[in-house]
């Protein structure tokens, strides 16, 4: 009579499979510290400081909004005017570029793009004063003014810096974004208003457009 064998094959399988079963719950909780661990290696991005009451505009930007442009004529609005007080501690008021050019810039040192727009308004300044514009800067730093002293001297700048009393950044509107700019013509009306970064080409082609207009009637 013949006597069926063990198959050992088929033993030695299903002593396995009963292996992995009953290691299915360490192995879960090996993939589980894994992916704990996986997570912990993800670095997260801290906040941005929260410096100033003024929102800094994003630097880059996919496209650039036109600015707020009014065209001359009875509907022009006059530029507040103001008189503040220079680095060098003169008063300097807006009344000093009458007959000019004016773009006026509200700033500080602490703002990226604001940083970035600062070579542009060297350059153009250097470029066309001559040909009756100025460039202004207002900062909006509250460290003080020998914070913005030392940014001038590294920069070089060329152009009259100022200090906010905190009372201008109302008077052209509420100021709650930097760089926030203003380019204002001949007569003393704002031309056009830029809130955030904008190329060195826009503000020459506006200072261009507003230096070959006609003078003012006195």
């Amino acid at each position: 009579m013949k006597t069926n064998q063990p198959n050992r094959h088929s033993e030695r399988s299903a002593a396995e499979s009963r292996n992995l079963f009953f290691n299915r719950p360490q192995l879960f909780c090996l993939l589980l510290v894994l992916t704990f661990i996986a997570a912990g290696c993800k670095k997260e991005e801290p906040e941005p400081p929260q410096q100033e009451q003024t929102n800094v505009e994003a630097e880059e930007k996919p496209t650039q909004p036109p600015g707020d442009k009014t065209p001359p004529g009875p509907g022009a609005k006059p530029a507040p005017s103001f008189t503040l007080q220079d680095l060098k501690g003169n008063q300097i008021s807006l009344s000093d570029f009458k007959g000019k050019v004016v773009v006026l810039d509200f700033w500080a040192t602490w703002c990226p793009p604001c940083v970035k727009e600062i070579p542009h308004f060297i350059e153009l300044y250097e470029q066309y004063k001559a040909q009756g514009f100025a460039m202004v800067g207002i900062s909006v730093d509250r460290e003080g003014i020998s914070v913005v002293k030392l940014f001038t001297q590294k920069y070089r700048v060329n152009y009259p810096i100022l200090m906010t009393d905190g009372q201008v950044q109302k008077a052209y509107g509420g100021i709650p974004s930097i760089p926030t700019t203003f380019v204002i013509d001949k007569a003393g009306n704002i031309r056009q208003k830029y809130v955030g970064y904008r190329d060195k080409a826009v503000f020459e082609a506006d200072i261009k457009a507003l230096l070959a207009e006609a003078e003012p009637p006195s």
